[in-house]
């Protein structure tokens, strides 16, 4: 079960806690200026493999709960906002025939499938975490306050909570967040056209304001419904996630449908019997310098190919560099003070 709901020191008298449904933080979402070009309608969306990581729960509701159910709920999401998904058999299909999959990075793979499977784009879910949290809240005449966690103390015995400058109870309320973050990659090219990562708490999704009596010691005496039986539960883990899909794909729909349409690739000419006469030797233009954008809030800059190698130095989001060459999923990249060193594909957006 969810960490059981906890009782603290001294309140004055009884009195009702009141706890609405909260504004949940901003989403952190960085797209490319290709994605706001062109429409990408059509996309694979690759089923997470990776470890759904869990922090101080332990309710089977929330920590069974694997990669393909929150792969279903981003389908159905997807789907939701008029894009086009490709099945998940076919995703398995593609997966199961193409050779060397499983040793292929996550840009490889979505790369490979994406052209197999002729779509826009790939989303990569790059990872989820659930992790355990609780507010402090203090009652008085009826009105209810947080309480910083700071100023908040365990009494050694009793393991009841309160203020040590007031010596008043405070009432710790448990819940839980789930974070993800995730991107969407062009099936053509590799490159990366949108990355987007956020935070929702079981508090932000509740129906309905959380309404309890407490005794003079701040006690739980009543409550409109179960706190920790709802938290604990299935529904509410679907309903926090959904909010924070909600969230992310909502701007991500707006951006990715009012373009136009992606050229279609130019079929190859068949070979001409004869061939004219080789033209006049002309100097090739100098080839364009490829740019890319950092989408980290703060990325490192290594001396090699590889985490392995020594970090030069941080850069922060939004800082322009200079791609000089690329081996892998690595980059070697020049900034504009002239500083040149290597970062991974996950850290940038490259331009087109």
């Amino acid at each position: 079960m969810l960490c059981t709901l906890v009782l603290a020191l001294g309140c004055a008298k009884a009195d009702t806690l009141t706890v609405k449904p909260t504004t949940p933080d901003e989403p952190e979402l960085v797209p490319s200026p290709r994605l706001e070009e062109y429409a990408y309608k059509k996309i694979l969306l690759l089923p997470y493999e990776g470890e759904v990581v869990i922090k101080g729960l332990d309710s089977a509701a929330l920590t069974e709960p694997d990669g393909a159910y929150y792969t279903s709920k981003l389908e159905k999401a997807l789907l939701a906002r008029g894009f086009e998904v490709i099945s998940p058999e076919i995703v398995a299909r593609v997966a199961k025939s193409t050779k060397g999959a499983g040793k292929l990075s996550a840009a490889e793979k979505a790369l490979v499938m994406g052209k197999e499977t002729k779509a826009d784009a790939v989303f990569v879910t790059q990872s989820l975490v659930l992790e355990a949290t609780a507010d402090f809240y203090s009652v008085q005449e009826m009105k209810t306050a947080k309480v910083d966690s700071a100023k908040v103390k365990q009494d050694d015995k009793s393991k009841e909570y309160y203020q040590p400058e007031t010596k008043e109870c405070v009432f710790r309320l448990p819940y839980y967040s789930v974070r993800m973050e995730g991107k969407l990659i062009d099936a053509r090219t590799g490159n990366v056209l949108w990355v987007g990562s956020g935070r929702q708490t079981a508090i932000d999704s509740l129906r309905e304001s959380y309404v309890a009596k407490l005794g003079k010691k701040c006690e739980l005496l009543e409550e409109n419904f179960v706190f920790t039986d709802q938290l604990a539960g299935e529904p509410q883990l679907a309903a926090t996630f959904g909010g924070l899909v909600d969230r992310l794909f909502d701007p991500l729909k707006l951006v990715a449908h009012k373009g136009k349409a992606i050229p279609a690739d130019k079929p190859k000419a068949a070979p001409k019997k004869e061939e004219p006469p080789p033209p006049k030797v002309e100097e090739e233009p100098p080839p364009a310098v490829k740019t890319a954008v950092v989408s980290q809030k703060k990325a490192s800059v290594r001396s090699g190919p590889g985490n392995r190698n020594d970090r030069l130095r941080y850069v922060s989001r939004k800082t322009k560099v200079e791609i000089l060459e690329t081996m892998g999923e690595w980059s070697k990249v020049k900034l504009q003070d002239g500083t040149v060193g290597w970062m991974h594909e996950s850290t940038i957006i490259v331009n087109e």
